[in-house]
């Protein structure tokens, strides 16, 4: 290792770091980096796989319709949405 003022030894960077020492700290960087890629790809799985469970499906048209009345009577749905759909429901039966 050199010391402040001096030239770095054969072998040796500014830092005192010779070859290994990079190979060491760049596979170090390598695993860290792959570590937080598959962190990252468990959460987006996750995340996906909750989207799809998290809406409750009714397959049922006339609970359809039930909780289509229900929006449109709290004011989040038109009367024309409301007939729109419940039409399309009810042909399903």
């Amino acid at each position: 290792m050199c010391s402040v003022g001096t030239m770095p030894s054969k072998g040796e960077d500014m830092f005192g770091l010779n070859g290994l020492h990079v190979l060491v700290i760049l596979g170090v960087i390598a695993i860290i980096t792959l570590v937080v890629i598959a962190v990252i790809v468990v959460a987006i799985r996750l995340a996906r796989k909750s989207d799809t469970h998290s809406l409750p499906s009714s397959p049922d048209p006339v609970e359809q319709i039930q909780r289509l009345a229900k929006l449109r009577d709290d004011g989040l749905l038109s009367q024309e949405e409301f007939e729109t759909k419940r039409a399309e429901l009810l042909g399903r039966i």
